[in-house]
Protein backbone atom coordinates (compact mmCIF):
# COMPACT_ATOMS: atom_id res chain seq x y z
CA UNK A 1 0.00 0.00 0.00
CA UNK A 2 1.37 3.37 -1.00
CA UNK A 3 -0.27 6.51 0.28
CA UNK A 4 0.65 9.88 -1.12
CA UNK A 5 -0.33 13.36 -0.07
CA UNK A 6 -3.08 14.83 -2.19
CA UNK A 7 -1.69 17.64 -4.35
CA UNK A 8 -5.05 19.38 -4.61
CA UNK A 9 -8.04 19.81 -2.35
CA UNK A 10 -8.78 16.71 -0.36
CA UNK A 11 -12.16 15.39 -1.44
CA UNK A 12 -14.64 13.76 0.92
CA UNK A 13 -14.50 10.59 -1.20
CA UNK A 14 -10.70 10.38 -1.00
CA UNK A 15 -10.71 10.93 2.73
CA UNK A 16 -13.54 8.46 3.27
CA UNK A 17 -11.65 5.80 1.30
CA UNK A 18 -8.59 6.12 3.54
CA UNK A 19 -10.75 6.24 6.65
CA UNK A 20 -12.53 3.07 5.50
CA UNK A 21 -9.12 1.42 5.11
CA UNK A 22 -8.32 2.42 8.70
CA UNK A 23 -11.64 1.13 10.03
CA UNK A 24 -11.25 -2.19 8.21
CA UNK A 25 -7.73 -2.58 9.56
CA UNK A 26 -8.78 -1.81 13.14
CA UNK A 27 -11.73 -4.20 12.95
CA UNK A 28 -9.65 -7.01 11.43
CA UNK A 29 -6.98 -6.64 14.11
CA UNK A 30 -9.58 -6.50 16.89
CA UNK A 31 -11.28 -9.62 15.56
CA UNK A 32 -7.94 -11.47 15.63
CA UNK A 33 -7.27 -10.22 19.13
CA UNK A 34 -3.94 -8.74 18.11
CA UNK A 35 -2.55 -7.25 14.91
CA UNK A 36 -0.28 -9.22 12.63
CA UNK A 37 3.01 -7.57 11.54
CA UNK A 38 1.65 -6.61 8.11
CA UNK A 39 -1.27 -4.90 9.86
CA UNK A 40 1.13 -2.85 11.97
CA UNK A 41 2.95 -1.82 8.78
CA UNK A 42 -0.32 -0.81 7.16
CA UNK A 43 -1.34 1.12 10.29
CA UNK A 44 1.97 3.00 10.18
CA UNK A 45 1.26 4.09 6.60
CA UNK A 46 -2.35 5.05 7.29
CA UNK A 47 -1.35 6.84 10.48
CA UNK A 48 1.21 8.96 8.62
CA UNK A 49 -1.30 9.78 5.88
CA UNK A 50 -3.99 10.73 8.41
CA UNK A 51 -1.50 12.82 10.38
CA UNK A 52 -0.64 14.77 7.22
CA UNK A 53 -4.13 15.05 5.72
CA UNK A 54 -6.54 15.41 8.64
CA UNK A 55 -5.45 18.96 9.55
CA UNK A 56 -6.54 20.05 6.07
CA UNK A 57 -10.16 19.16 6.88
CA UNK A 58 -10.24 19.26 10.68
CA UNK A 59 -12.50 22.32 10.73
CA UNK A 60 -15.25 20.15 9.26
CA UNK A 61 -15.48 18.27 12.54
CA UNK A 62 -16.55 19.63 15.91
CA UNK A 63 -13.86 19.87 18.58
CA UNK A 64 -15.03 16.67 20.25
CA UNK A 65 -15.03 14.71 17.01
CA UNK A 66 -11.59 16.10 16.11
CA UNK A 67 -10.20 14.58 19.30
CA UNK A 68 -12.03 11.30 18.70
CA UNK A 69 -10.74 11.10 15.16
CA UNK A 70 -7.18 12.02 16.09
CA UNK A 71 -7.23 9.35 18.81
CA UNK A 72 -7.53 6.73 16.06
CA UNK A 73 -4.14 7.53 14.53
CA UNK A 74 -2.14 8.93 17.44
CA UNK A 75 -1.19 5.67 19.20
CA UNK A 76 2.29 4.45 18.37
CA UNK A 77 0.98 1.14 17.06
CA UNK A 78 -2.20 -0.68 16.19
CA UNK A 79 -1.61 -2.94 19.19
CA UNK A 80 -1.47 0.16 21.41
CA UNK A 81 -4.71 1.48 19.94
CA UNK A 82 -6.46 -1.81 20.69
CA UNK A 83 -4.93 -2.07 24.17
CA UNK A 84 -6.13 1.44 25.05
CA UNK A 85 -9.71 0.63 24.09
CA UNK A 86 -12.04 0.86 27.04
CA UNK A 87 -14.97 -0.39 24.99
CA UNK A 88 -15.61 2.88 23.16
CA UNK A 89 -13.55 2.25 20.03
CA UNK A 90 -16.51 1.14 17.91
CA UNK A 91 -18.50 4.18 19.01
CA UNK A 92 -15.59 6.46 18.01
CA UNK A 93 -15.37 4.74 14.63
CA UNK A 94 -19.11 5.13 14.04
CA UNK A 95 -19.15 8.77 15.20
CA UNK A 96 -16.29 9.74 12.94
CA UNK A 97 -17.78 7.81 10.00
CA UNK A 98 -21.07 9.68 10.48
CA UNK A 99 -19.20 13.00 10.48
CA UNK A 100 -17.45 12.08 7.22
CA UNK A 101 -20.78 11.13 5.62
CA UNK A 102 -22.30 14.44 6.78
CA UNK A 103 -19.31 16.29 5.27
CA UNK A 104 -19.79 14.39 2.00
CA UNK A 105 -23.46 15.35 1.96
CA UNK A 106 -22.69 19.05 2.43
CA UNK A 107 -20.16 18.91 -0.42
CA UNK A 108 -22.67 17.21 -2.72
CA UNK A 109 -25.25 19.98 -2.32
Amino acid sequence: MTLTREATALTPDAFEARFSDLVELICDAAQLGHPKPFMEAQYTLLKAWMHDEFPRIAEVFSGVLQKEFESLYQPESLASLLAQDSGALMVRLLDTQAAIVAWKNTQAN
